[in-house]
């Protein structure tokens, strides 16, 4: 019997077709040499065990120094003691101390020269990870070789960017929030100090001047709070079957008489079925509310705005549309960041924080879903919204989402000061 290493790190018999011989009752094999006892199968065990530990190049190291170090301890000690059985004269009196201390200081410097070496590329670890715990994000430590201490410094320097990065997004938000925050306050206190100064009298559209900067700046307030929530996970949400299709109707009728207002041609595509999800109502107005004011606000007079609902046995899928101005493509994948926007067309002028799309991305996935912004064919920006359906479908249902044909128990449309619709955007 012979034990064979598999790659899996175990062990298995292998039995030779070679004759066997009985000696005193005890089966044996045939040839004496051949015969594996108890300490040689323990060695064969433990050298390949150790054989299959070796496939990494830290451990490799660290055996070959052990390894290394033993064999001259174990070399040494074996010659002293020969001659000492041998009767030597040299190892009478002192010279065995001797021999000793020279021993001794050998397998010490051996040791040491081996820990230097083994030292040698944890050095700049220990420094880089120094000076990244002291703030500075910039440094970078060298990936050389190919094991464990490589890869950890190709880690490394991935925490180094990722830190590097975040340091830079606070910073930003920090600046982008106080901006954003003095340009209301700054208007407001012009147009108080104007009216204390009888240089502007207070009329009725001084006082809706200011009603509107204070309410832009309540908004922005709002989403702050809630995208600290949403980062937390503590903003609350109460799923319950949604109607997808009579709340795009619904958002697309309060925002029609915008869009007409504006000039803009607001095309819909609802299908006939009842599509059904599982969401929180409030949060899903919000939601089209932020989307449809997106396009309402970014798209220049006399553009088009396409809105197609549509759904499959187990998505729901949402497209909104708009014409010009587009948005270049290095933008795009940044869209949902806070506080981002397109300097060149979406700019402060518009109105628009930046927040209004991030509250979107947070909603959606809270929904399950995903959203995504591509170039539109209309030449301005398209965004995609994908949402499960609703997991279990009403008693008669036969559309998509669990939704029915019919369009009879569907409510009237609301007017533009439908309370479920005053959201932040």
């Amino acid at each position: 019997m012979q034990l064979l290493s598999t790659n899996r790190g175990k062990f298995v018999e292998a039995r030779r077709a070679t004759p066997r011989s009985w000696e005193n009752g005890a089966p044996t094999l045939a040839s004496p040499h051949r015969r594996l006892t108890r300490g040689a199968a323990f060695q064969a065990i433990t050298v390949s065990l150790t054989t299959q530990r070796m496939n990494s190049g830290i451990t490799r190291k660290l055996f070959l120094a052990l390894f290394a170090t033993g064999l001259i301890t174990m070399t040494a000690t074996a010659l002293v003691v020969r001659a000492a059985v041998g009767g030597h004269r040299w190892l009478c009196g002192n010279n065995l101390m001797y021999l000793t201390v020279l021993g001794v200081a050998l397998l010490g410097t051996v040791a040491l020269h081996l820990a230097r070496r083994l030292l040698v590329p944890v050095t700049p670890l220990l420094e880089a990870t120094h000076r990244m715990a002291m703030g500075d994000y910039s440094v970078r430590a060298p990936t050389a070789g190919a094991d464990e201490l490589a890869r950890l410094a190709v880690d490394l320097n991935r925490l180094a960017d990722t830190l590097a990065r975040n340091d830079r997004s606070r910073r930003d938000l920090l600046a982008d929030i106080s901006h954003e925050l003095r340009t209301p306050l700054s208007i407001l206190r012009g147009e108080i100090e104007a009216m204390e100064d009888g240089l502007r009298p207070l009329t009725q559209d001084a006082i809706a001047s200011l009603r509107v900067e204070i309410s832009q700046l309540s908004k922005l307030i709002d989403d702050l709070y809630e995208l600290s929530l949403s980062d937390v996970g503590a903003l609350t949400y109460m799923f319950a079957p949604v109607d997808m299709t009579e709340r795009v109707a619904t958002s697309v009728a309060a925002f029609g008489d915008w869009f007409d207002a504006k000039g803009i041609a607001l095309n819909v595509h609802l299908p006939d079925d009842t599509l059904i999800i599982d969401g929180d109502l409030h949060r899903v107005t919000q939601l089209l509310g932020n989307l449809l004011e997106n396009s309402l606000r970014y798209t220049d007079g006399g553009g088009a705005v396409r809105v197609y609902l549509s759904a499959t046995a187990a998505q729901l899928r949402l497209e909104i549309e708009d014409s010009a101005p587009g948005v270049p493509d290095d933008a795009l994948p940044r869209l949902f960041e806070r506080l981002f926007r397109v300097e060149a067309s979406r700019s402060r002028r518009s109105g628009g924080a930046g927040l209004g799309l991030t509250l979107c991305k947070h909603i959606v996935e809270a929904h399950g879903g995903q959203i995504a912004a591509r170039h539109s064919p209309l030449g301005g920006l398209a965004l995609a919204i994908t949402l499960p359906c609703h997991r279990q479908a009403p008693v008669g249902a036969c559309g998509p989402c669990g939704g029915s044909s019919s369009n009879a128990s569907r409510p009237r449309l609301p007017r533009l000061d439908d309370p479920a619709l005053a959201t932040s955007c």
